[in-house]
């Protein structure tokens, strides 16, 4: 966006020449005009607007009608740049051009009636028409403006809603209104977006009903500051459009292969059918034709879209009728490949050759047919160390490889060669092994519409320099780069999939506020390997008692955090140090916190003040604290967490880390976000769509623009090259830096042929390595819409997991979008549902059967989440887990135990405690409190499949109920691995995300007996590890295949008399269940979670006699609920369990026919 303008010079420089106006002077050098006459007479002002206000050299020539024959620009306004002519006296027509040298702006010659008493006049670039008033929408400072033009002039309803880089997003229901609307212009709409915009996100909308429907945008680089969208198309234009004039709408063309066109254009006046393509992006509306490029003829196909095509791209159809196909002649397919490497437009015409549509074309899949490549790309080296650097960009025109010393001062500048493939490569010299490399590509970019020369860095580079300007020359098997050990690095053993509980942490929450992490080390990868530290003490400890992974967040290149720490503001640093980089702090807060550090400054405020979020929201995007889900490079580690991230240290910190933590018997998961960039376009940013533009990214089918349901640009697994790119990373933390496992974000986002292609080729490389990820039904994949999607239910088979969210609902209550009073109403079971309700929510008919089915859905969690466990449900009818519902799903959806991540907390959404403390009524005790969080994690840890737990929840952690701290800095993400404290109420949470719940919390916060102190976390932790310990101790609690839950776990309290809130679980090892003894020291184990408030008795049919023991672990005094209180008597067959307890009771190995099987039927 153009640089803001002096409010005075805009208003002077409108007016300047009209003699005597508000003071402006008439006889500025500037002007080079002669003295005006009468203003209302004579004077003539010419406003003249382009996209990207690069008005230097541009005049007016006139042709009629004025004193003048040419004139230079006065000023410029908030419209543009300004002019002033001198009508001649008794002149009727005012005629003139823009004009810059030799070129001429494509409006064309424009005439004015000057007659009358019309003075002024207002033009857009390339648009034919003066318009003499005032437009009712022209920007101001950090605004766009949007026109929105209906042919019936009908506006009334309609509104926009609005997103990306503007200051408020609008709510559905509340969307922006019309400052006004235009007679030539339409309905006109200013946006109020950040100073630093790039791009802003429009829908038009009448209620539900939009217009033309999908997401639309534009980048304020390419199309500037007023915008305008005809009803029915969904291309943004920098200029009006006329009924009749043609003009290229979004991007609704398909080359689905070489010589097939998929294209939804179905009206009968369409007669002739071309592509269109250009190396010089010359292609472009006219008038009422399209004109320029070469010409490519489509023939209409009468058997419409092969299968193969609509299984590929399923949404390549209009109300489930598939588009047209058009067929392009096998001796035009040269011509094809030469229209890749430009621009390419469809166009209809009709019968008299004038153009019906026109659209540019997607090409994606024709790439994918003719270029798909399996050899390597990025650098390789020979044995005397000299690099080839490949690249794939088969649609470029050209590409040069950049190389620079280590200072950045370039040595070489290599024109790459391109092969058959789309392979572009360059051989170096040995010479520059360790320096830096990045790489021109000249290509056409569609979201500019031209050919553009760019500089951008290696998808594959494996290392880079600080803040990912460059990649490095560097081999990974390079010693240098290795670690004392770590080829001989051997990790703790894992049987199977099944035996893993996984913690989740964020390598800079680890230990960035642990002061017994050497300073230089906190918040670093390093961190880990400070194995006498609090944080790797207690990481020790976990996993002596059954932790076995650790779960990293994002620790990949990501584009968020600066990596040059003297541009960087932390929590450690002065005040003054904030302000220096901020000039939003209020100086009232710079005077009064001068002299001290921002953590003293955020300390210095009650807990339950607004304060220390808001000083965090300063430090957001300065400090070093970002989550870390924005992808900038995929294959290479993260430099904000190496002690420099020039050079080669990140490398071999990454691998000193995932050494510390196998030191202390943990292996490694990484979290890896392939569902989108941080950035697409020509963004500093972007990498992949500035190398093969509209290739790597998800694209709407009509408009072209990038899809952006994960959040940011989501890029497109099904596409063969971001396939491999994903496989071929992953390839490399598995291998070279001996990854374990891999969380994959919204995996639901990518295919489940793209999980199983990367399965497969993990397991080649470690047998042992696991995959889990975020299964979500979700965007553009909903019902199958780009193929069969990565989500829970299709991944059922594959062996690899998805988060239970069944689970996770039913143990806490409520869901992760729930907000203000929803947040305390909607408890769950281990909240107080029906058994201990809050003062929003009942104990009633209502509440008891919402209790049952909650409890139906925990229950099958515990079963391994399998679609056929057999059980009987609250309703009394016996079934298995798939006949239940979840949100018009199934709730048991998983063919294998191992296919099941079960949790009730992660790094997203509201952390366990704070949930808790939600929920829990108020005057409840700590211990109630502490208690209730604790079963929550008991359905976890003792369940079938895989435990998950972020880290902190096993110390109460609490991050002062911020639902999402992924920007929320150090302080509200902090940890306390002493157990001194929890984080509990720091400060109200960040305002941006939490704000509407703030009256919900500031009750609770105002109850100062429910802080927890050391011996509430403490508590907690060895509950935890009790847990962990019992899990440890038996397969029972690991059963390795769907046939053994099928037939040894049970739940006995069941149906519509069922005790309210009690979970009871029988693990049997019988025998008779699957013909194996699996526990040599146990016949059967008896779970009982009770989630009331008060003690109950249970018995179990079939377990009448016998003995049971409660195992040490649990039954050890720490608990006073459980030791001499949880209780069998062989005598009675009951179990007694007090409030709010799990118990667990073990039979002797010797006492064989103790816990009964599972005898109910399953398919």
């Amino acid at each position: 966006m153009r640089a803001p303008l002096s409010r005075m010079w805009t208003r002077c420089s409108i007016l300047v020449v009209a003699a005597a106006v508000a003071g402006c002077s008439s006889n500025d050098d500037n002007q080079g005009t002669p003295d005006s006459g009468s203003p209302t007479s004579s004077s003539f002002t010419l406003h003249y607007h382009r996209a990207l206000a690069d008005y230097s050299g541009w005049n007016v020539a006139v042709s009629a009608g004025a004193d003048e024959t040419s004139a230079s620009a006065a000023g410029n306004d908030n419209f543009g740049a300004v002019y002033q002519l001198h009508v001649r006296s008794g002149a009727a027509q005012l005629a003139f051009t823009l004009v810059n040298g030799s070129s001429t702006d494509a409006a064309g010659n424009l005439t004015v009636d000057v007659s009358g008493t019309i003075r002024e006049a207002w033009v857009f670039s390339g648009y034919a028409t003066a318009i003499t008033h005032q437009p009712v929408a022209i920007p101001g400072d950090n605004q766009v403006a949007v026109y929105y033009k209906r042919p019936d002039s009908n506006y009334s309803g309609w509104g926009l809603h609005t997103w990306g880089d503007v200051v408020q997003e609008t709510q559905w229901t509340a969307p922006l209104q019309p400052v006004g609307v235009d007679p030539d212009l339409g309905q006109g709409f200013l946006i109020n977006v950040k100073p630093s915009a790039a791009r802003v996100n429009i829908i038009v909308h009448k209620g539900d009903t939009k217009d033309p429907g999908p997401d639309m945008g534009w980048d304020l680089a390419t199309l500037g500051d007023i915008v305008f969208v005809s009803s029915g198309s969904a291309n943004i234009t920098a200029f009006p459009k006329r009924p009749e004039d043609a003009s290229i709408d979004g991007a609704a063309a398909h080359l689905v292969e070489p010589l097939l066109v998929a294209w939804d254009v179905t009206d009968a006046a369409a007669t002739s059918f071309e592509l269109r393509y250009s190396s010089t992006a010359f292609i472009a509306a006219s008038g009422t034709d399209v004109t320029g490029g070469e010409t490519i003829p489509l023939t209409p196909s009468p058997s419409g879209l092969p299968p193969a095509v609509l299984t590929k791209a399923p949404y390549l159809n209009t109300g489930g009728t598939p588009w047209r196909a058009f067929t392009i002649a096998a001796a035009d397919e040269g011509k094809v490949k030469d229209a890749l490497k430009g621009q390419v437009i469809a166009v209809a015409r009709k019968g008299d050759g004038s153009v019906l549509k026109a659209t540019q074309v997607q090409t994606a899949w024709a790439i994918d047919a003719l270029y798909t490549y399996s050899g390597p790309l990025g650098v390789a080296f020979d044995p005397s160390n000299v690099p080839t650097v490949r690249l794939w960009a088969p649609t470029a025109q050209a590409v040069k490889l950049h190389v620079a010393d280590q200072t950045k001062h370039e040595i070489a500048a290599v024109d790459m060669t391109e092969d058959a493939n789309g392979v572009w490569s360059a051989t170096g010299d040995a010479s520059w092994y360790t320096n830096y490399y990045r790489f021109e590509v000249t290509v056409f970019h569609p979201a500019t519409g031209r050919i553009e020369t760019t500089t951008v860095t290696d998808p594959y580079a494996v290392n880079l320099d600080t803040n990912g300007l460059w990649g490095q020359l560097i081999d990974l098997d390079d010693p240098s780069t290795k670690p004392s050990g770590w080829d001989g690095l051997t990790k703790p053993t894992l049987n199977a999939p099944e035996d893993i509980v996984v913690y989740e942490g964020h390598i800079r929450d680890f230990s960035a506020m642990d002061s017994t992490v050497s300073a230089a080390n906190r918040g670093k990868y390093l961190a880990f390997t400070e194995t006498g530290s609090d944080g790797m003490q207690h990481l020790a400890m976990l996993a002596g008692s059954g932790l076995t992974h650790f779960h990293l967040l994002p620790a990949f290149d990501f584009a968020t955090v600066n990596e040059d720490p003297a541009q960087r503001v932390d929590v450690g640093q002065p005040f003054s140090d904030l302000c220096s980089k901020n000039s939003a702090v209020p100086s009232a807060l710079c005077t009064q916190f001068e002299s001290t550090s921002v953590l003293e400054a955020i300390k210095s405020y009650p807990g339950d003040s607004e304060q220390q979020q808001a000083i965090a929201g300063y430090l957001a995007g300065l400090d070093s604290f970002n989550w870390g889900y924005d992808p900038f490079h995929y294959g290479s580690p993260e430099g904000s967490y190496a002690s420099t991230a020039e050079g080669t240290a990140k490398i071999l910190e990454f691998r000193k880390m995932v050494q510390g933590l196998a030191g202390v018997e943990l292996r490694t998961v990484m979290d890896v976000v392939y569902n989108h960039t941080n950035a697409a376009g020509l963004s500093d940013k972007s990498v992949l769509d500035k190398i093969v533009p509209g290739y790597y990214h998800r694209l709407d089918p009509t408009t072209g623009f990038v899809l952006n349901s994960s959040c940011c640009s989501n890029t497109a697994s099904e596409h063969a090259m971001m396939e491999k790119l994903m496989i071929d990373t992953l390839v490399r933390w598995a291998r070279d830096y001996k990854v374990d496992g891999f969380r994959f974000d919204l995996m639901g986002l990518h295919l489940k042929s793209n999980m199983l292609q990367i399965r497969d080729a993990l397991a080649a490389v470690n047998p042992t390595i696991y995959l889990y990820g975020e299964g979500w039904d979700m965007g553009e994949m909903v019902r199958g819409g780009r193929g069969v999607a990565a989500n829970q239910i299709n991944m059922a088979g594959t062996g690899i997991g998805t988060f239970n969210d069944r689970l996770r609902d039913g143990a806490r209550g409520g869901g992760p979008f729930d907000g203000a009073s929803d947040l305390r109403r909607n408890q769950g079971f281990s909240s107080g549902l029906y058994n201990d309700p809050n003062e929003l929510s009942t104990a009633d008919p209502t509440t008891k059967s919402r209790l049952a089915n909650a409890l139906d859905l925990v229950k099958i969690g515990m079963a391994g989440g399998l679609t056929n466990f057999p059980m009987v449900l609250a309703s009394g009818t016996t079934s298995v887990a798939g006949a239940v519902g979840y949100n018009g799903v199934s709730a048991g959806y998983t063919s294998d135990p191992q296919e099941l991540i079960n949790y009730v907390s992660s790094h997203d959404n509201q952390i366990l405690w704070d949930i808790v403390q939600y929920k829990m009524p108020t005057g409840r005790s700590m211990d109630d409190r502490v208690r209730a969080a604790a079963l929550a994690i008991d359905v976890v840890l003792l369940g079938q499949g895989i435990p998950f737990i972020p880290m902190g929840d096993d110390l109460i952690r609490s991050k002062s109920m911020e639902r999402d701290s992924y920007d929320s800095g150090d302080w509200f993400n902090r940890i306390d691995w002493t157990g001194g404290s929890n984080g509990w109420k720091s400060g109200l949470p960040s305002a941006g995300k939490d704000s509407a719940n703030w009256p919900t919390i500031q009750p609770i916060f105002a109850d100062a007996s429910i802080a927890p102190g050391a011996a509430d976390i403490a508590k907690m932790s060895a509950h935890v590890q009790a847990m962990l310990k019992l899990r440890k101790a038996s397969l029972l609690f690991r059963l390795r295949t769907a046939a053994e839950v099928y037939k040894r776990v049970d739940f006995t309290n069941a149906g519509p008399n069922q005790l309210e809130g009690v979970v009871v679980m029988t693990l049997s090892d019988q025998v008779a269940c699957t013909g194996g003894d699996l526990d040599a020291a146990r016949s059967g184990i008896v779970v009982i979670i009770n989630g009331g408030t008060s003690a109950r008795d249970v018995t179990i049919p079939g377990v009448t006699s016998g003995a049971f023991t409660i195992p040490t672990a649990l039954d050890n005094g720490a608990d006073p609920l459980i030791t001499g209180r949880a209780t069998w008597n062989g005598t009675t067959g009951v179990f007694h369990v007090e409030g709010r307890t799990t118990a667990v009771f073990e039979r002797p190995q010797a006492e064989t026919d103790g816990v009964p099987c599972n005898t109910k039927p399953h398919p």
